[in-house]
C-alpha cells in the first residue's frame, strides 16, 4: 500500500477499502454522477445508477475467478489546479487458480481525475489503460 499521507493517498486508500467491501453504495460514493469512463474501446459517460447495477456482476465474475481484493501498489499524483488532481495508479489483482490452487498476479494501470473542490472528493474521470477482461483471457484466467 502507498505510504504517503497526502489527501489523495488517503482518498485512494479509502477507495481500495470500499472496493473490497460488499456495499455497492460505499463503492459508488467516491464517483461523481455522472463520471467519464475511458478504456481501450472508447469513452462514455456513466450514470451512478448504471455503475451501481454493473458492480455486482463484476464482483460475481471476479469471485468466480478467485480474485482477492485489489491492492494499490503505486500512486503518482499531479495537482492540475486548485481543484483537480490527476492520479496515475497501478493495482495488483491476485487470482487463485481453481484447478491448481496457484496464485497469479495481474497488474492494471489506471488514471483518475479527482475533483477535490468539496469536502468529499469525487472521481470525475476513470481511465483503464488495459482491457482487463482481455488481459485475463490472454493469461488464461478467464475462458472465452
Amino acid at each position: 500500500m502507498i505510504q504517503s499521507e497526502t489527501a489523495i493517498a488517503r482518498f485512494f486508500r479509502l477507495f481500495a477499502q470500499k472496493n473490497s467491501e460488499e456495499s455497492i453504495p460505499a463503492q459508488v460514493s467516491q464517483f461523481a454522477d455522472p463520471f467519464i469512463s475511458v478504456d481501450p474501446h472508447g469513452t462514455r459517460c456513466v450514470r451512478l445508477d448504471d455503475f451501481a447495477a454493473a458492480l455486482p456482476k463484476r464482483k460475481v465474475l471476479f469471485d468466480r475467478l478467485g480474485c482477492k481484493p485489489a491492492v494499490l501498489v503505486s500512486l503518482d499524483e499531479t495537482q492540475l489546479d486548485a481543484r483537480y488532481v490527476l492520479a496515475k495508479t497501478t493495482w495488483r489483482f491476485d487470482f487463485s487458480r481453481a484447478n491448481s490452487g496457484e496464485a497469479e498476479q495481474v497488474l492494471a494501470d489506471s488514471t483518475f481525475l479527482v475533483d477535490t473542490g468539496k469536502e468529499e472528493f469525487r472521481i470525475v474521470m476513470y481511465m483503464a489503460h488495459q482491457d482487463i477482461m482481455q488481459v485475463l483471457r490472454d493469461r488464461g484466467i478467464l475462458q472465452g
